[in-house]
């Protein structure tokens, strides 16, 4: 039987890593929050931010599963919604979570309920639904809604989450309505949010972005395309990509063939960076290279926070590099608070790394033995 396990690292001020200290975890700790849970397989990593961290544990049977918030708010309720997917939030927490099937659910203080809106500007038959939604550290808000008549490649953006919030509860609502409305070339099945702009990826692999484009944010020209526009991510035009990681002013992205390209600035404002970001051109993506016993790595999973990234290598090892200063890389008390280069993360004996995440100055890594 396979045993699995969630360790994490980073900012801890409000209890979100480890429920009773405010003291900042500069080595991998198992998280307490789950080390009771019946099966770790059946927990997932909903939300992770500046204040809280938030678990969604699957129910059995006719159960919808459990809500675990840490940190800001401490409580654990029955999910009013099953098979989540996501959850959303900003740097007060949690602000919701919604389902593969498109159901949402608000954050109401400490409990977390079921919307259900009205659905006149879309159909006459349908109740719209949420199949991607992301907040930028600016407060704007993209979501792509799940309908059938959706093609899910039209994005709305919103300056506020309270704007989106009332218009999602009466769409004909003109007033409260997006800012504006975005297309991208094929379906999306990815959509991320950083500190001021988002990135998404389609199902054919190309990866756009619009925001603000300074620190190199885009990774790709504002000639062609405005900023606030998606707007195509060149460089990495025509490599299949299966999966984005974006915070702070950095994204990373990953091939079918498990290399990884990086953009952005790790800190800007300091002379800190990451090796390869290094004198980069600002439409370019870098490629990752790290050498093991003379062979370049392929790599499994991505996980980029404020100013930190984590790689997962296909053999297991994970490598971390950018800001430290809360310990986020898990590195141990006497590593840097800035890390360029590429540092192996020491995983807990007989474990092996399966996934990484990230939240803004904290690290998650899901293990196996």
């Amino acid at each position: 039987m396979t045993n699995t396990a969630l360790y994490a690292s980073g900012f801890n001020a409000f209890g979100q890593l480890s429920p009773g200290s405010e003291k900042d975890i500069t080595e991998l700790q198992e998280l307490v929050t789950l080390q009771d849970a019946d099966n770790m397989e059946e927990v997932k990593l909903l939300f992770t931010g500046w204040s809280e961290t938030t678990f969604y544990q699957h129910g059995k049977g006719k159960s919808s599963g459990r809500i675990i918030r840490h940190g800001s708010i401490n409580t654990t309720l029955d999910s009013p919604l099953a098979e989540l997917a996501s959850g959303f939030g900003d740097h007060n927490g949690l602000l919701g979570v919604y389902n593969s099937k498109g159901g949402v659910a608000f954050a109401e203080e400490t409990q977390v309920e079921a919307h259900v809106a009205s659905a006149d500007s879309l159909s006459d038959d349908e109740t719209p639904g949420v199949a991607h939604l992301a907040i930028a550290g600016n407060g704007h808000v993209a979501v792509i809604l799940a309908s059938a008549s959706s093609p899910r490649n039209s994005i709305l953006e919103f300056t506020a989450f309270e704007k989106f919030r009332q218009w999602f509860d009466d769409e004909v609502n003109v007033y409260h309505g997006p800012r504006i409305s975005h297309s991208v070339p094929g379906r999306v099945a990815q959509l991320v949010a950083n500190v001021t702009g988002f990135v998404c990826l389609t199902q054919e692999g190309n990866v756009y972005t619009w925001g603000d484009a300074r620190h190199s944010s885009l990774g790709r020209s504002v000639a062609e395309t405005e900023a606030k526009s998606p707007g195509l991510v060149e460089s990495l035009a025509g490599i299949q990509i299966k999966k984005i990681a974006s915070d702070g002013w950095m994204t990373a992205a990953l091939s079918e063939h498990g290399a990884v390209y990086l953009f952005g600035t790790a800190t800007p404002g300091t002379q800190h960076t990451i090796s390869c970001l290094q004198d980069l051109d600002s439409t370019q993506a870098a490629l990752v290279e790290i050498e093991s016993k003379g062979e370049a790595l392929d790599f499994l999973d991505i996980a980029v926070g404020d100013g930190h990234v984590l790689l997962l290598a296909q053999d297991g090892h994970v490598f971390g590099a950018g800001d430290n200063r809360n310990g986020q890389l898990g590195l141990g008390q006497k590593a840097s608070n800035h890390v360029q280069d590429w540092s192996e993360v020491t995983i807990p004996d007989q474990y092996r790394c399966v996934a990484v995440y990230a939240g803004p100055k904290s690290s998650f890594f899901k293990v196996e033995r």
